[in-house]
């Protein structure tokens, strides 16, 4: 799943997404399927609460907080993240 972090990891930081906020994977998968400038004020918004949670959460996710350097591991977090938002669309297009 991950380039950075192991797919336990991974699991964990999703878990802790959806813990702070129910749906939020869900929402992350959608909005990755729209174009990147948003063409109304609701998908900005929506993007803009996805930022959010992942500011507030990323941080505390514990591998990364004891990590040697935490902004570096929060920011390949959200890569990784990203990675899997992108690979289980292709999953889901596929039919996999």
């Amino acid at each position: 799943m991950g380039t950075f972090f192991t797919d336990e990891q991974m699991q964990e930081a999703i878990v802790a997404l959806e813990d702070h906020t129910a749906g939020i994977w869900e929402r992350m998968k959608k909005m990755a399927l729209t174009p990147d400038h948003p063409n109304d004020e609701g998908q900005a918004l929506e993007q803009g609460a996805i930022v959010r949670v992942l500011t507030i959460v990323l941080p505390k996710v514990p591998f990364v907080a004891q990590a040697q350097y935490p902004s570096e591991a929060r920011a390949r977090l959200s890569i990784d993240l990203g990675n899997s938002v992108r690979s289980e669309i292709a999953s889901m297009k596929d039919g996999s």
